[in-house]
């Protein structure tokens, strides 16, 4: 299994892996600027999100439901950014927006305290590389069928992406999601204890 893995990620070209990330941090530090001018067609998606989360909150989820609808939104997110590698350039456009996003949803959560320390927390540190490694993949896959030149570039089939997906993301956004329905959890049980 280890052997599969490493060989799964040798498909992620380096140099590209930190580009995605440059890109979605580009969208992240933008994120605290957009919320305080208040642009409103930057905010339309993630403030929506976030309405819906505090709305989610204060609901009584079954454990199991709300697993399973973290990690499908999740899995459907990433599987829209993988499919991005199909059209001209969307992939930068979606690495910098989901960068946006997220860092929208983190500043008006936290009221802008703690905002780059957030990066930290441990769903953060499992679902961060999964979507790191699919913009990665999405760009690679720009790169081969639009034949950019690209220096040192191994070009893969979209099926190996997918058997990367499958393998290596998947299970992080799995072990991702029944970690954020046990803080939630805990977090409810705290809150409800008087704590």
């Amino acid at each position: 299994m280890f052997s599969l893995i490493q060989e799964l990620l040798g498909r992620l070209n380096i140099s590209i892996f930190f580009s995605s990330m440059f890109f979605f941090f580009i969208g992240y530090a933008l994120a605290p600027m957009v919320y305080s001018k208040k642009t409103a067609l930057l905010l339309a998606y993630p403030m929506w999100i976030a309405g819906k989360i505090e709305l989610w909150m204060e609901k009584k989820w079954n454990p199991v439901v709300l697993f399973l609808f973290i990690f499908s939104m999740n899995t459907i997110s990433l599987g829209v950014d993988l499919l991005s590698g199909l059209v001209p350039f969307l992939p930068l456009f979606f690495a910098v927006w989901t960068g946006l996003n997220i860092g929208v949803i983190a500043f008006h959560t936290l009221k802008g305290r703690f905002y780059y320390a957030s990066l930290f927390n441990p769903v953060a540190l499992l679902e961060l590389p999964a979507a790191f490694a699919v913009f990665t993949m999405a760009f690679q896959y720009n790169i081969k069928i639009f034949n950019i030149n690209f220096k040192g570039f191994q070009a893969h089939s979209f099926s190996e992406y997918a058997a990367v997906f499958a393998v290596i993301v998947l299970p992080l956004l799995f072990a991702a999601g029944i970690l954020e329905t046990w803080l939630i959890f805990l977090h409810k049980k705290m809150e409800n204890s008087g704590h």
